[in-house]
Order: C-alpha cells, then structure tokens, then sequence
C-alpha cells in the first residue's frame, strides 16, 4: 500500500473556523446518514475520511461520550483538528492496518469515498473490521452530476491542492457491497439541500470551506452554472444530491 499512501487523493482543507461560523448548513447530509444505523452507548463507531470530525463530533454528542470513535484520516492538516478524545488513525482510506478484524459496531462515510482510489478497496476494509451484525452506511456524490462538476471542475481550478474525486457511479455501492457478501444492501439518491440565511453567506462558506482562492465575485457567478437556488422561508437553499449506500455484515461467516 506505500504507492498508495504516496499518491494520496486527499480532501481541500477548509478554513479551520468555517463550520463555526456557519453551523447547521451541513447538517441535512450528516443527519440522513444517521438515519440508517442504529447507534447505543459503548458502541465502536469508524469514520471513514473523518477530516475535522464533523460527523464524529455528532455521534459522541448522540451518545453522551460513551462511544469510542475510530477517526481514519491520512491527511495530516485534517487529522490535527481531530478531538483528542477520539482514536485518531492514520491510514490510507483504502486500507485501514490499523483496525481489527469484526471489531468495529458501525461504519460510516460522509462524502469521503470519492477520495478513495479503489471504492470497492474501501468498502471491503469496512466489512472486514465490522462485527457479524455490524452496519455500514456511505453517502458521497454520484458521478456525472452537477456537485461532481463543480468539485472537479471549478474547485479543482481554484483551490491549490486540486481536486481529482473518484465519485461514484449509480448502482455501484450497492453492486459492491452485495458482492463483499452483505445483507440488506440498499441504494438510494437523497436531496439533502444547504441552507443559508443569504446568498452571501453560500459564497463565503464555498470559499471557506472548499479552500478557493478565487475571490467572491466569481465564485457567486459560478454558483449559477452548477447549482440551483431556492428561496424558502427568508433562506436560501441551495440544492444538494447525495448517494446513499447502507448494508449489514452477515452474522455468518463471510
């Protein structure tokens, strides 16, 4: 795996203060996830491509701190703004050396696998550490779509360190995991829009949280070619697709 680590596609690395600043706007995407597992106190929960602990943070939040949260995050800037609480681990998203086989309860991405180089790679080392029983839920955005192109093209234009995701074609999560031996396999598309108190605010988060240099002029511009804007409520809603994939690791052996 050193080929793999020493090529590593890793996410932009956002403002530290963005998801402060602006609380909330993600948390339709994070809290669909969790939807689809069940999560109880004196769980090990894995978080696949954790970067700041977004959604790591939530799930010790659900369960008072009586969780062991196993943090994989290779990306060293990412990895720092991690709690200290957690495990932190430091390994490629395709390959996870450092966890246990059938040690994990349940494992989650959130828009993380489009990082991975081998998608099927990265959801075999999540069955693998889970225990007979264990959940997995992946959510990340499908290729070919609008959000696809904004991450590999303007992101990719105006961010430093690029952007190269490897996003996943529909059908494909489902068509892995059923044939990694899981039960209960489902696939769906959800709408998880981002919502903002103004149109402002979407331009200062982009910049923020995607890392772009671009200045605030352009980058509002762009907001009309890949994305479509609603007004609801004195907000503005910005629409957002997501891929859902959740599945079961047989009690049997695999």
């Amino acid at each position: 795996m050193h080929g793999v680590e020493a090529q590593q596609n890793f996410p932009t690395v956002s403002s530290p203060t963005v998801m402060q600043d602006y609380p909330g706007v993600r948390d339709n995407e994070r809290d669909v996830l969790l939807e689809y597992v069940t999560l109880r106190p004196g769980m090990q929960v894995l978080d696949v491509q954790a970067a700041g602990g977004y959604l790591s943070d939530e799930v010790h939040r659900r369960l008072g701190g009586d969780v062991i949260n196993l943090c994989v995050e290779p990306n060293p800037e990412l990895r720092a703004r991690l709690d200290p609480a957690y495990v932190v681990i430091d390994n490629p998203v395709e390959r996870f050396d450092d966890i246990a086989d059938a040690s994990v309860d349940v494992a989650l991405g959130l828009i993380g696998l489009h990082h991975s180089h081998s998608h099927q790679a990265t959801l075999g080392e999540s069955v693998r550490v889970l225990k007979p029983g264990g959940e997995l839920v992946f959510c990340d955005v499908p290729a070919g779509s609008r959000l696809a192109a904004w991450l590999n093209e303007f992101v990719d234009a105006h961010c430093p360190a690029g952007h190269a995701g490897n996003f996943p074609e529909i059908g494909s999560l489902r068509a892995h995991c059923q044939a990694l031996g899981c039960e209960g396999v489902t696939e769906v598309l959800r709408d998880v829009p981002w919502i903002f108190p103004n149109r402002q605010a979407i331009v200062a988060y982009f910049q923020g949280l995607f890392g772009l240099t671009a200045e605030a002029p352009l980058i509002d511009e762009a907001l009309e070619d890949y994305f479509t804007l609603r007004e609801r409520g004195g907000k503005v809603w910005v629409d957002w697709q997501l891929l859902y994939c959740h599945a079961i690791r047989p009690r049997g052996r695999l």
